[in-house]
C-alpha cells in the first residue's frame, strides 16, 4: 500500500530536491483561471506539451570535468563557455551545492551571485566531483493561492451519439495549491516525480448546459459557486464526518483534502514506462446524482481527459504501466432522491482503490478495501445542512469489506475461457440496527435505486400517503391489475396440459417395458422435460456417459441424492451395523459353534478402489460440464448481524409506551441493571423513539453466495421430430448459510437463543456442513417458447426452536409493520413523456441472458426499441422444486399472559397458558414436478404440504411436550424399550444380548433421566410454594442493600444448572451455607435495628418476628440444594440437558 506523504513530509521533500536541481523553478500564482472550451484544444496543448517540448533534451548547462570524455574535433568546454557565457548573475545557488565561496573581493550583495565562466570563478574540488551525478536536472514548483479549471464536455445520450445545441461543464476550484515535477532525479535518467496538493478542492458539474458563445477574453473570476452547475466533490460540512480527523499532535495543520503523488520511471531496455499513482482526499463529500451512464460526472471527466498521442516519427512510444492507489480518509457520499422522501448519507473512515492498468491488455484487476463505514438515513428533507449524531440513523454498520472486480475483453476466437466479469466480495461482520419503519425505508431506497427512480418520475402525481411512505390503494397499486395476460394464462395452461400428457406417457411407457413393446411418438405437443429425462427413449445404461450438453444438471441431481441419502439418516441405530466387541460373541441357537462365511472364494484387494480425496470440494463451483460463465458474482464468508428494535426512529411516535409484560420487575436482571442504551457505539442510538429494551438479533454466520449467467447461444431453429432438443442454462445461482442464529435480548425474556442449529450425541453436526442451502439453475425451455425456468432445491439442517411470548408476538408486529411499510414496485414511466430516450436491443453476449431466448411476446418496433414482451413481467416459473432433507424440529414455548384483542378468545387462551417441552416435529421431503408460478405459490405449497403432514402424523409429537408430558412419556418410553427390544432384536437376527444392550441403554438415558427431570419439577414446586409462604410471614422491615445484592446473585446462579454431580453436590452445599449465613445476618441485623431503635424490648421483638419465616427457610434451603443434587445427577446422565439448558437461557457471565 502506497499513500502519499503528510505536509511536512512533501515540503521536506519539495525544498531537498530544489536545493540538489541543477536547475530550479519557482513560481507563485495568485489567481489563476484555465478555460478548455473543447477536448481538441486540451488534446492540441496536451500533445505540444507532451510530445514537442519534453521530448526536446538541452544541451548540458555545466562543463563536464573530464576532458576525456569530449570528441576531438570540437572545442573544449572551457572555450565553449569562456566564448558564450559572460559575467551574469545566476540564482542557481550553486554555492549550496558544490561548497564553493565566492571570492573575498566581491561586495555583501554578489556574494550569492559569481559567473561560470570567469577565470577567477571557483572550481568544484575534485572530491566534490561525483556529486554531479547525483543532482536532479530540473525541479519545478507552482504555487496557487486561488485557481480554477473550466472544462467543457461533450455530452452523449444512452446510445453513445453526442447532442447538439448542449455541452457537459466542469469546474474545479483549487485553494493554496502546489504543483511540483522534478525530472532525472538524483541524476538518474529514466526517473521523475509529480506532485499535487490542495488544501481545499471543489468541483461542479452538470451533464447537459446549453451552448451559449464562448469569451473572447477571460477575466478573473470571483471563485463563487456556479449558479448553473451543481456542487459534485466539496470539502464535509461540520457535523458529517464522524470524527474530525486532524493531524498528529504536535506536527501543525492536519492533512490537505487533495494529496496526489506520481512516480515516474522508464525503462530503456524493456520499453516501458511505469506510473505509479498515488492520491489521497481528506474529509470530502460527494453528492451523488443519478443520470445515464454516459452523462455521469466520472464519465465525462474520463472521456475528456482520454486524449491521444500525436505519432512521432522515429520515436516507438513505450509500453505504460499504470499503478494506482486511492486512499479515502473520513470521506462521505451524500445522497438526496428526488421523488422518495429521505436523506442517504454513506460515510467512510478508510477507502482504498488499488489497481494495475495497462494499455492494450484483456484483463483489468480493480481491488477495493473500505474499513469502518456506515449508512444513515434521516427524514428531514427540508434542512439543508443536518448533523451526523442528531439527525440522521444509522442502519448499517460495515467493519471491513474486501472487493474484487475482474474484467476480461475476451477472446478473437468467441469462445470463453474465463468470466468477462467477476465480482468478489468478502467481509468480516455486517450489522444493521433498525425498527421496523427504518427498515421499511431501506428496502424502499433499495428498490428506489436499483430501478433508478430519479430518471423516470412516478406515474402519476404522489398523494401524501405515498410520500409518507405508506402503501398506495388498492385501486391505484398495479398490484390490483390482472397478474397474467390472457396470452400467458393460455402458456401456462398449457404447460399444465403438457405435464399431465408427460405423466400419462410416462406411466404407459413404464407398463410397456416388460413386454419389450414401444409406444410410438405420436404426440404433436412439445413437452417439457425435466433434467435427466428422455423422451421416448430408454434411459441410458450406467457404464456409457451421457453427452456433456445435457445441462439440465445430471451432475447436481446426484450430487442432491447423495445429500438426500446423508441427510435423511434416521435418529434410528437399525441403520448402522454395529459390530460386537472381541470376546463377546453370540452363541447359536443350537449351543455349537458355527463358522459364518461372508463371501464365497478368496478375498481380492483391489488398490485404488476408491479414489483419493482431492480436498474440501467448493459448494459453489458449477458442475464440470457446465458452459464458462460470462458474469459471475461471488460473496464469501459474508457475516450479517441485524438487530430488530422496537418502537419507531422516524415520524412522531408517542414515547416509550411498551406492551404490558415488555418492561417491569420480570425483566432480565442483566438489561435492566444498567442504562437502557448500550454505551458500546453511539451508531446504535437510532431514533429517538427506539427501544432498546426490546431487541432481537438475526446472525447470518459465513453466508455464501455466487450468481452465474452463462453466455447465450443462437438458436439454430426448431428441431427435428426425433430429435431432442438439450437444455441450455442461463443463469446459476447458489446461496449457503453455514450457521444461522436468532438470539433474543427482550428485557421481559430469560431465553437466550430463540433459535439455533440442534445438535446432540445421537445427531452430531457433520464437518463443513452448512446450515441452510438453496441452489437455483436457471435453463431455457426446450420448445423455445416462454420465459426461463428454474429448478430450485433447498436443504436445512436441524433446528432448535426457544419460543417466549413477548419475542413471538415481537416478531409478529415488526414483519406486519415492515410489508405495512415497503412501497409496492411500481413499473417506471419509459414514455417519451417521462424521458426521451432509445432503448437499443442489446447486441454482446452479456446482456439479455437473464432472460434467455427471445420469447413468443417481443416484439420488434421501428427505431431500435424492443417492446417489453409480458413474459419479462411475470413471476419466476419454478420447473422443479425440492426439499432435499427431512428436516426435524425441537419446539420449547413459555406462554405468559393471556392476549385476546390480536388473536381471539379461545387462541389468546391458548396462546397464554401453553407450555411446550421438546415438542418434537418433522419437515418432511417435499418434490414438486408439476410447476409452480411465483416465490409465492412455492412458499404456499411448501406450507400446506408441512401442515397438512403435521395434522396428519405429528399431533403425538406435538403434544408430548405439553408440561410435564415429555417426561412422562419419556418415562413410560424407557419401560417399553427395556422390554421390546430385545424381543425385537432376537426377531431380527437372533442377538438376543444386542437386544438387552439396547433395552438398557434406552431405560437408562430415558426412564432415568426422566424420573429425574419429574423429581426435580416436583421439588421446584414445592421450593416456589415454600418461598411464597416465606414472603407473606416475613416482616416489613427494610433489608440491607448488600443482602439485597447477595439474593439476587444467588437467584442468578439458581437458574444455572450443574454439568455433572460433583458441581451439583458443590453447589448443593454453596446453597444450605449462603442460606444459613443469610439468615443469622438477618437476624443480627434485625436485632441492632431494633435495639437501636427501642432498646431490649425492640430487638426481642424483632427477633419474635423473624421466627416464623425463619422457621421456613430451611424447606427453602432443602428444597434447592436437592433440586440441584437432581439436576447435576440428570446432567451426568444426558449431557446434551446440560448444553441445551446453558443455550436456552441467559447467564450472568454472557449472552451467547
Amino acid at each position: 500500500m502506497v499513500i502519499p506523504g503528510d505536509p511536512e513530509e512533501m515540503r521536506a521533500f519539495q525544498s531537498r530536491t530544489l536545493a540538489l536541481s541543477r536547475c530550479g523553478l519557482e513560481v507563485i500564482l495568485p489567481r489563476v483561471h484555465i478555460f478548455l472550451p473543447s477536448k481538441e484544444v486540451y488534446e492540441s496543448i496536451y500533445n505540444r506539451i507532451n510530445n514537442d517540448l519534453l521530448m526536446w533534451e538541452p544541451a548540458d548547462l555545466l562543463p563536464t570535468s573530464d576532458p576525456a570524455a569530449q570528441p576531438s574535433g570540437l572545442p573544449g568546454p572551457s572555450s565553449f563557455w569562456h566564448d558564450s557565457f559572460k559575467m551574469c548573475k545566476s540564482a542557481f545557488k550553486l554555492a549550496n551545492c558544490f561548497d564553493l565561496t565566492p571570492d573575498s573581493d566581491s561586495d555583501d550583495e554578489d556574494a550569492h551571485f559569481f559567473s561560470v565562466g570567469a577565470s577567477g570563478g571557483p572550481q568544484p574540488p575534485a572530491p566534490e566531483a561525483p556529486s554531479l551525478h547525483l543532482q536532479s536536472t530540473f525541479s519545478t514548483l507552482v504555487t496557487v493561492l486561488k485557481g480554477r479549471i473550466t472544462a467543457l464536455c461533450e455530452t452523449k445520450d444512452e446510445g453513445g451519439k453526442r447532442l447538439e445545441a448542449v455541452h457537459g461543464e466542469l469546474v474545479l476550484d483549487m485553494e493554496h495549491g502546489t504543483l511540483f515535477s522534478v525530472s532525472q532525479y538524483c541524476g538518474q535518467p529514466g526517473l521523475g516525480y509529480f506532485c499535487l496538493e490542495a488544501e481545499k478542492a471543489t468541483l461542479y458539474h452538470r451533464a447537459t448546459v446549453d451552448d451559449y458563445p464562448l469569451p473572447s477574453h477571460l477575466d478573473l473570476p470571483s471563485f463563487a459557486p456556479p449558479a448553473q452547475l451543481a456542487p459534485t466533490i466539496y470539502p464535509s460540512e461540520e457535523g458529517v464526518t464522524e470524527r474530525g480527523a486532524s493531524g498528529r499532535k504536535g506536527q501543525g495543520r492536519g492533512p490537505h483534502m487533495l494529496s496526489t503523488a506520481v512516480r515516474i520511471h522508464l525503462d530503456p531496455h524493456k520499453n516501458v514506462k511505469e506510473f505509479l499513482v498515488t492520491l489521497r482526499l481528506h474529509k470530502a463529500t460527494l453528492r451523488h446524482y443519478m443520470a445515464l451512464p454516459e452523462q455521469s460526472w466520472h464519465s465525462q471527466l474520463l472521456e475528456f481527459l482520454d486524449v491521444l498521442d500525436d505519432p512521432v516519427l522515429g520515436y516507438l512510444p513505450p509500453t505504460v504501466i499504470t499503478i494506482l492507489h486511492t486512499h479515502l480518509f473520513s470521506c462521505a457520499v451524500d445522497y438526496r432522491p428526488l421523488y422518495l422522501p429521505v436523506r442517504v448519507l454513506i460515510t467512510a473512515e478508510t477507502f482504498t482503490l488499488s489497481s494495475n492498468i495497462i494499455v492494450d491488455t484483456s484483463t483489468f484487476l480493480l481491488r477495493f478495501i473500505l474499513d469502518d463505514s456506515a449508512l444513515y438515513l434521516s427524514d428531514k428533507c427540508e434542512v439543508e445542512t443536518l448533523d451526523l449524531r442528531r439527525d440522521y440513523v444509522c442502519v448499517l454498520d460495515v467493519d471491513l469489506l474486501e472487493l474484487v472486480i475482474k474484467t476480461w475483453k475476451g477472446s478473437t476466437e468467441g469462445k470463453l475461457s474465463q468470466p468477462l466479469f467477476e465480482l468478489r466480495c468478502s467481509n468480516n461482520v455486517v450489522h444493521v440496527h433498525s425498527c421496523a419503519d427504518s427498515c421499511a425505508l431501506l428496502v424502499n431506497l433499495l428498490q428506489y435505486v436499483m430501478s433508478t427512480g430519479d430518471l423516470h418520475p412516478p406515474p402519476r402525481p404522489p398523494s401524501p400517503t405515498e410520500i409518507a411512505g405508506q402503501k398506495v390503494q388498492l385501486s391505484e397499486s398495479p398490484a390490483s391489475l390482472p397478474s397474467c395476460p390472457p396470452v400467458e394464462m393460455a402458456l401456462i395452461n398449457q404447460r399444465d396440459l403438457t405435464d399431465a400428457l408427460l405423466d400419462t406417457e410416462r406411466s404407459l411407457r413404464e407398463l410397456a417395458q416388460p413386454s419389450g413393446g414401444h409406444l410410438p411418438q405420436a404426440s404433436p405437443i412439445s413437452v417439457y422435460l425435466f433434467p435427466g429425462e428422455r423422451s421416448g427413449a430408454p434411459p441410458p445404461s450406467p457404464p456409457v456417459r451421457g453427452p456433456a450438453g445435457s445441462l439440465g444438471s445430471c451432475s447436481e441431481e446426484k450430487e442432491d441424492e447423495r445429500e438426500e441419502e446423508g441427510d435423511g439418516d434416521t435418529l434410528d441405530s437399525d441403520e448402522f451395523c454395529i459390530l460386537d466387541a472381541p470376546g463377546l460373541g453370540i452363541p447359536p441357537r443350537d449351543g455349537e459353534p458355527v463358522v459364518t462365511q461372508l463371501h464365497p472364494g478368496p478375498i481380492v484387494v483391489r488398490d485404488g478402489y476408491f479414489s483419493r480425496p482431492i480436498g474440501s470440494s467448493d459448494l459453489l463451483r458449477a458442475p464440470a460440464h457446465f458452459p464458462v460463465p460470462s458474469t459471475r458474482v461471488v460473496l464469501r464468508e459474508v457475516s450479517l448481524v441485524w438487530h430488530l428494535y422496537g418502537g419507531r426512529d422516524f415520524g412522531p411516535h408517542p414515547g416509550h409506551r411498551a406492551r404490558a409484560g415488555l418492561s417491569g420487575p420480570r425483566g432480565s436482571p442483566s438489561r435492566c441493571s444498567g442504562p437502557n442504551r448500550p454505551q458500546n457505539s453511539w451508531r446504535t442510538q437510532g431514533g429517538s423513539g427506539r427501544q432498546h429494551h426490546v431487541l432481537m438479533e438475526i446472525q447470518l454466520s459465513k453466508v455464501s453466495f455466487q450468481h452465474e449467467v452463462y453466455p447465450a447461444e443462437p438458436v439454430t431453429g426448431p428441431a427435428a421430430p426425433g430429435q431432442e432438443l438439450e437444455e441450455r442454462p442461463l443463469s446459476r445461482q447458489v446461496f449457503i448459510v453455514q450457521e444461522l442464529e436468532v438470539r433474543d435480548r427482550l428485557a421481559s425474556s430469560q431465553i437466550n437463543k430463540f433459535l439455533y442449529l440442534h445438535t446432540s450425541e445421537r445427531m452430531p453436526r457433520r464437518a463443513h456442513s452448512n446450515m441452510l442451502t438453496i441452489k437455483a439453475l436457471h435453463v431455457a425451455p426446450t420448445t423455445n417458447l416462454g420465459g426461463p425456468e428454474c429448478c430450485l432445491r433447498v436443504s436445512l439442517m436441524p433446528l432448535r426452536l426457544n419460543v417466549d411470548q413477548d419475542a413471538l408476538f415481537f416478531l409478529k408486529d415488526f414483519f406486519t409493520s415492515l410489508v405495512a411499510g415497503v412501497n409496492p414496485v411500481v413499473p417506471g414511466e419509459t414514455s417519451a413523456e417521462a424521458r426521451p430516450e432509445t432503448r437499443a436491443q442489446s447486441s454482446s453476449p452479456l446482456e439479455g441472458q437473464a432472460e434467455g431466448v427471445e420469447t413468443a411476446g417481443s416484439q420488434e418496433v421501428p427505431g431500435g426499441r424492443h417492446s417489453p414482451s409480458p413474459a419479462d413481467q411475470q413471476p419466476i416459473y419454478f420447473r422443479e422444486f425440492r426439499f432435499t432433507s427431512e428436516v426435524p424440529i425441537w419446539l420449547d414455548y413459555h406462554g405468559k399472559h393471556v392476549t385476546m384483542d390480536q388473536v381471539g378468545t379461545f387462541a389468546g387462551l391458548l396462546i397464554g397458558l401453553a407450555q411446550l417441552n421438546c415438542s418434537e416435529l418433522k419437515l418432511k421431503r417435499l418434490c414438486c414436478r408439476h410447476g409452480l408460478l411465483g416465490v409465492d405459490k412455492v412458499l404456499g405449497y411448501a406450507l400446506n404440504e408441512w401442515l397438512q403432514d403435521i395434522r396428519k402424523n405429528q399431533l403425538p409429537g406435538l403434544l408430548g411436550g405439553v408440561g410435564p408430558m415429555h417426561s412422562v412419556v419419556q418415562l413410560f418410553q424407557g419401560f417399553r424399550d427395556l422390554l421390546w427390544l430385545p424381543i425385537e432384536q432376537y426377531r431380527k437376527d437372533g442377538r438376543l444380548m444386542r437386544g438387552l444392550q439396547r433395552g438398557a441403554a434406552s431405560f437408562g438415558s430415558s426412564t432415568a433421566s426422566a424420573a429425574l427431570e419429574l423429581s426435580n419439577r416436583l421439588v421446584q414446586a414445592i421450593q416456589a410454594t415454600a418461598e411464597t409462604v416465606y414472603d407473606i410471614l416475613s416482616p416489613a422491615a427494610p433489608v440491607s442493600r448488600s443482602l439485597q445484592d447477595k439474593r439476587s446473585a444467588r437467584r442468578l446462579r439458581r437458574g444455572q444448572q450443574p454439568a455433572d454431580l460433583r458441581e451439583g453436590v458443590a453447589k448443593a452445599y454453596d446453597t444450605v451455607r449462603e442460606g444459613i449465613l443469610d439468615t443469622a445476618q438477618t437476624i443480627c441485623d434485625v436485632a441492632s435495628r431494633g435495639h437501636e431503635q427501642k432498646g431490649l424490648t425492640g430487638a426481642v421483638g424483632g427477633v419474635i418476628r423473624q421466627l416464623p419465616p425463619t422457621v421456613v427457610k430451611p424447606l427453602i434451603l432443602a428444597t434447592e440444594a436437592t433440586s440441584s443434587l437432581l439436576g447435576g445427577m440428570r446432567n451426568q446422565i444426558v449431557p446434551d440437558a446440560h448444553k441445551d439448558h446453558a443455550l436456552k437461557w441467559r447467564s450472568d457471565s454472557a449472552q451467547d
